[in-house]
């Protein structure tokens, strides 16, 4: 059965399936739903947790084989599989369609995975999922949805309701969920009797984004290469700046890459920047974006970011922090190595 996100909180107070299957196109919102579902697992009595991360090489033996074996210490236990494709080939399809079928009543199996299309949700494994357990999928937050959800959860963490606060938090962090999770963390912080001081909010949002990595990309995007060095510097000391700074970037320039090749169609630009939720202020700077790089070079960036993410999670060897100072000077026109 298709469970609704906003829904799962009270169907996992009401019954607890057997099986779930969260899916989407936003990683903060699937941890969300999992978190939910392994809090309320554990309060069912199932404490003990083994995870599968399933590839086109798994061995799906394995998980048949864990839930076989009897735990010493646990009577309930958790399967979590953590699919990284939604493609998972003929084998894999036999597969999982044998295991969702005959999960006993001690095992509680969790599957998860990113976007899936069409025509993996109409295969035979996916209906078998919605049949035998509950099937959550995320889309991701378009724009003009994003202030509403940030608003919900300065609201749920106990912080007095703020439109204007919701707006700014959604303007300086351009859809990027976890960044925006971040803020209103801060948030809590720093209002913890729940009344927020608007104005101080704004003041401070308005100086900080200036130097942040949100700062940083579109002053490379601006073609503004003396303030790309200035705010990189001040960000060289935060730690999580490379994987904040390269997400960022690889999701930014995947979507200037996408207008980039609508343009080339001969559509109007007004009217892509329309369709893609371009925020008013930021118009500019991706018009200016789009004028400079051909999307050829552009698509380059996003290999080099690619290898980047690969560096930072230890299975490349760059410079990670060498070479994302080199793409954004590359993106703010000062060097032209990837044309």
């Amino acid at each position: 059965m298709r469970i609704k996100p906003e829904a799962l909180k009270t169907q996992l107070s009401n019954t607890l399936e057997s099986l779930y299957f969260v899916f989407g196109a936003e990683p903060l919102l699937i941890d969300q739903s999992l978190t939910a579902i392994f809090t309320i697992a554990k309060q069912a009595g199932f404490d003990e947790k083994t995870r599968f991360d399933v590839d086109g090489n798994f061995d799906w033996g394995l998980i048949a084989a864990e839930i076989s074996n009897i735990s010493l210490f646990s009577p309930k236990r958790i399967i979590e599989c953590q699919l990284k494709t939604g493609k998972i080939g003929v084998k894999g399809s036999k597969a999982l369609t044998a295991l969702v079928g005959n999960i006993p009543s001690d095992i509680l199996l969790v599957i998860s995975t990113g976007k899936l299309d069409m025509a993996q949700q109409k295969s035979k494994w996916f209906k078998t999922l919605e049949q035998h357990g509950g099937v959550i999928q995320h889309w991701e937050i378009s724009s003009d949805h994003l202030v509403g959800w940030i608003s919900n959860h300065i609201a749920n963490i106990g912080l007095e309701a703020n439109k204007e606060v919701a707006q700014s938090i959604a303007f300086y962090t351009e859809g990027n969920l976890l960044a925006s999770m971040q803020e209103i963390q801060k948030l809590k912080m720093a209002y913890p009797s729940g009344k927020i001081n608007t104005q101080e909010f704004l003041e401070q949002a308005q100086e900080q984004s200036k130097y942040s990595i949100y700062g940083v990309i579109d002053a490379a995007l601006f073609g503004d290469a003396i303030q790309v060095n200035k705010i990189y510097n001040t960000l060289l000391g935060d730690a999580a700046m490379p994987i904040q700074l390269n997400s960022s970037l690889y999701r930014e320039v995947k979507t200037i890459i996408d207008m980039s090749i609508e343009m080339h169609q001969n559509s109007d630009i007004n009217a892509i920047l329309q369709n893609h939720r371009v925020w008013n202020k930021r118009k500019p700077i991706i018009t200016n974006i789009l004028k400079r790089h051909p999307y050829q070079r552009l698509q380059k960036i996003l290999l080099l970011l690619g290898r980047i993410d690969r560096s930072i999670k230890g299975m490349d060897n760059l410079n990670v922090i060498d070479e994302l100072r080199t793409i954004l000077l590359n993106l703010a026109g000062k060097t032209q190595w990837a044309q």
